[in-house]
């Protein structure tokens, strides 16, 4: 009888701490959504990243001052999407590992992962690439926050 007790008030006390937690994550998660810039060096937009919820999935746009290098709408289970990617075919999973958005994104026989996380006061997003194949140094990329989806 004590064993269950115990037990029964642990898997409580987890539900409970868990509550806010995942609470925060998807405060998180949310704070992601919208409009991303980096800017040159004379304060002209570079590259652009749009994120916006789509419910259960998540609809992804990058684009730079010339041309939309890719755009898609996937689920944020870890399933695949087909993509297209500056034109070639590619394919695209993601998810949440807390409050990042973790892309891996595969073309051809290159593996690419990508991490978004908001920092600071919610208007700067960071963005890791990080090669997987071939292996490679990672980039950490920062974003301004130009506008909330």
């Amino acid at each position: 009888m004590k064993l269950k007790m115990t037990v029964l008030i642990v898997t409580l006390y987890a539900l409970f701490s868990a509550g806010p937690a995942v609470g925060e994550d998807n405060a998180s998660r949310a704070r992601l959504m919208g409009q991303w810039q980096q800017s040159d060096g004379n304060g002209e937009p570079k590259t652009t990243w749009t994120l916006k919820d789509m419910g259960s999935s998540i609809h992804v746009s990058n684009s730079t001052n010339t041309a939309t290098v890719m755009e898609f709408e996937c689920n944020t289970e870890g399933k695949e999407c087909a993509v297209k990617h500056a034109g070639h075919s590619s394919k695209v999973s993601m998810w949440f590992n807390g409050a990042k958005l973790v892309e891996l994104e595969t073309t051809g026989s290159q593996v690419v992962k990508r991490r978004f996380t908001v920092t600071g006061d919610g208007d700067t997003m960071e963005l890791e690439t990080i090669p997987i194949v071939p292996t490679g140094s990672g980039e950490t990329t920062h974003f301004k926050r130009a506008s909330k989806e």
